[in-house]
């Protein structure tokens, strides 16, 4: 009798800290590995020395590099802007696969990559400007308007 009691208590422990301590349905993406075959070991540090200098967290931008990110407002519309941030092409594939993203999925796993994003608070947009593809000569922009995909385009062969 001892055991079953300790045992449903046992049960009852783990059940309750699991609910108390949800997991976070989308997870940043802190670790960009080079899957650009044209782009070297050293070229890929170079282009990616940025990389997570902004964060997308619980609905707002987070600064962590303020060095590496140049904010500026006009109006309605806030730019951030990041010189030296690089999406892999692969991550940029995965991207354009996917039809049915929501603003803050792909702002929290991806908005560490961004070099630019446009948040227009009058319009409800927000447009985001990742460099990919060998070398940087890839382009994918990203437009949600609330939290729908508006467009999607990018300059790289799928």
């Amino acid at each position: 009798m001892k055991k079953v009691v300790i045992s449903i208590i046992v049960i009852l422990a783990i059940f309750t800290t699991a609910c108390s301590n949800p997991q976070k349905e989308y997870e940043p993406i802190t670790s960009w590995k080079n899957s650009d075959t044209e782009v070297s070991k050293q070229e890929f540090a170079e282009l990616t020395k940025s990389n997570n200098a902004m964060a997308y967290k619980d609905g707002k931008f987070l600064i962590k590099d303020k060095q590496a990110v140049v904010k500026s407002d006009a109006g309605d519309v806030t730019t951030y802007f990041i010189q030296n941030a690089y999406l892999p092409i692969k991550e940029a594939k995965k991207i354009i696969k996917k039809d049915n993203w929501t603003r803050e999925e792909l702002l929290t796993q991806y908005a560490g990559a961004a070099q630019n994003i446009d948040v227009n608070t009058k319009e409800n947009t927000i447009e985001i400007f990742f460099i990919t593809g060998a070398r940087g000569y890839g382009e994918l922009r990203v437009t949600f308007e609330g939290d729908k995909v508006k467009s999607m385009t990018n300059t790289f062969q799928e």
